[in-house]
């Protein structure tokens, strides 16, 4: 029945698949039959029995490691977000509510709900794992209480008194104008549900469990930022819930830019919660880092619910025992120790801040043909310092670069930057286009970016709407001359038509200050009677 290679497998099978402490030993009872009717007698059975006994004690009497949230990072879907109308929840996930979600996947061959590109092109970011992840609005227009939640059913409920860690990953998104703090996590022992397009809006409310340390506001657009807690069960939690659970009056919010969406929208993976008596919560005293002198450096972490701390100097003294993570300013190089318990268990870490010199980075620097025949060069930079500017050359063969544009340096530990090349050639489309990013320092040094290639294509476009994201106008064009434009919001209702009689308009200027923000259908009427339609985001 099992040869050797099976038998492997088998016990990998029992003990990754992370089955309770009773389950795992009657299997194991059932293997050691198995086992021994598949070996000879002697000696082979003795060190079957040694492997057992081993395999029994590295488990021991726990259960192993296991994440309660299915599907944790959205990977398993029903229909692949292609077009607006099709956008479920990625199963068992759903919406208790009924203002739609964001669900993007790299499955979707547009930037409608793509992964890196979605929202229309406005949002980019790669999922933290696999392919697909969720967006929620956490405030859609301060003062309406407008939300967007994500709920699941657990794998089990929890136990009461038991210890558990949750955690899971939020970034900005990139067109929004706002950040916002109370990003939790909700624990029910019932499904909850909430009617998100009521007058006034409806915002579920409740005491979330999981939060970050202090609650702080979140506005990185970059890197996907943990929010995490250990906890207490109350016994009987089977669902959780992804959103902000209190009114906007109750949540803190900032302008982290000037211009974008006036919300504050994030991008969320990777969702966890772990029963602790199956993993050891380690102290985390942050990554060794390398600050300029004069410069902060944050250590340790933000995960809530740490009761018992300790941090230690370099010569021994304690400096904090209530803060998971704070902000240090040494002016030599140093490093810090960390001590805690949590729910028995004993860990200490340490990590190391460097005072020196750090070099500037260009960090995810990539390219893409935007609407109107334009290449968007976008890029970050990490440890700008003294910088003044930045070139972004353009050449036709990879070695000879001519400088197109120019963008002054913001000099911050963290910067993201946008040109687009609307000066390219006729003659250039459907050939490869090469770009680089140059930064320039006050005293005259550069330094260079990877080359980075696009082919760029061809305008045998239909329709066309630019610019798109817009805000008080947006351009329709279309090639075989417009005869009728419709424009129909999110729900399928007709808002705006426009007749040219003569389908000889080829372009048409639309006044668009007056529309709400948001998602829109535009639906183009040829000259020929044929029908195009292209989404419109509205600012």
């Amino acid at each position: 029945m099992f040869g050797g290679g099976r038998l492997c497998l088998f016990i990998g099978i029992v003990i990754f698949e992370q089955i309770d402490s009773m389950e795992f030993f009657n299997t194991l009872e059932t293997l050691k039959s198995l086992l021994v009717k598949n070996t000879n007698k002697g000696g082979k059975a003795k060190s079957i029995n040694i492997l057992l006994a081993f395999v029994i004690l590295s488990v021991g009497n726990l259960k192993a490691q296991y994440n309660l949230v299915p599907n944790q990072s959205f990977e398993t879907y029903i229909v692949c977000p292609n077009t607006l109308n099709d956008i479920p929840a990625p199963p068992p996930w759903y919406r208790p509510c009924k203002y739609g979600p964001l669900y993007a996947n790299a499955c979707c061959i547009s930037n409608k709900w793509g992964v890196p590109y979605n929202r229309g092109g406005a949002n980019y970011q790669y999922a933290k794992t696999g392919d697909a992840y969720i967006g929620l609005f956490f405030i859609n227009g301060p003062g309406l209480n407008r939300r967007e939640y994500y709920q699941i059913k657990l794998k089990d409920s929890l136990r009461m008194g038991h210890c558990y860690y949750a955690e899971f990953f939020v970034s900005t998104e990139n067109d929004m104008k706002l950040g916002c703090n109370n990003i939790s996590m909700l624990l029910t022992n019932k499904a909850v549900y909430v009617d998100t397009m009521a007058t006034p809006y409806g915002v579920l409310q409740g005491n979330a469990q999981v939060f970050n340390y202090g609650n702080p506001i979140i506005t990185d657009t970059l890197n996907w930022v943990k929010v995490s807690s250990v906890f207490v069960a109350q016994g009987g939690e089977q669902y959780i819930t992804l959103g902000n659970f209190r009114k906007d009056n109750q949540t803190s919010y900032m302008a982290f830019q000037a211009t974008g969406y006036l919300g504050a929208g994030y991008t969320i993976d990777d969702v966890s919660i772990i029963p602790l008596d199956s993993m050891p919560l380690k102290a985390d005293a942050g990554r060794d880092t390398t600050i300029h002198i004069g410069d902060s450096a944050f250590i340790g972490s933000l995960t809530n619910g740490i009761t018992n701390i300790a941090w230690y100097n370099a010569a021994g003294q304690k400096i904090d025992s209530v803060q998971p993570g704070f902000y240090v300013h040494p002016t030599a190089s140093t490093f810090y120790v960390v001590e805690q318990t949590v729910c028995g268990y004993y860990s200490r870490d340490t990590v190391n801040v460097t005072v020196g010199t750090v070099p500037l980075k260009f960090i995810n620097y990539s390219l893409r043909q935007a609407q109107g025949d334009k290449v968007e060069n976008r890029w970050t930079t990490a440890n700008e310092t003294n910088v003044s500017h930045f070139n972004i050359q353009r050449s036709n063969n990879g070695k000879d670069f001519t400088t197109i544009g120019t963008i002054k340096a913001n000099n911050k530990s963290i910067n993201e930057y946008s040109y687009e090349d609307n000066t390219l050639p006729f003659m250039v489309y459907g050939s490869v286009v090469y770009y680089r990013i140059v930064s320039v320092d006050r005293d005259g040094k550069t330094s260079f970016s990877e080359v980075r290639i696009i082919e760029v294509r061809g305008t045998n476009y239909e329709v066309r709407l630019f610019p798109n994201p817009a805000k008080d106008v947006v351009n329709v064009e279309c090639k075989e001359g417009v005869k009728e434009v419709k424009i129909i919001d999110m729900f399928g209702k007709e808002i705006s038509h426009f007749v040219r009689n003569d389908g000889n308009i080829h372009r048409l200027s639309l006044n668009t200050s007056h529309y709400s923000k948001g998602l829109y259908i535009v639906q183009v009427i040829t000259k020929n009677g044929e029908v195009r339609s292209e989404e419109l985001i509205i600012l």
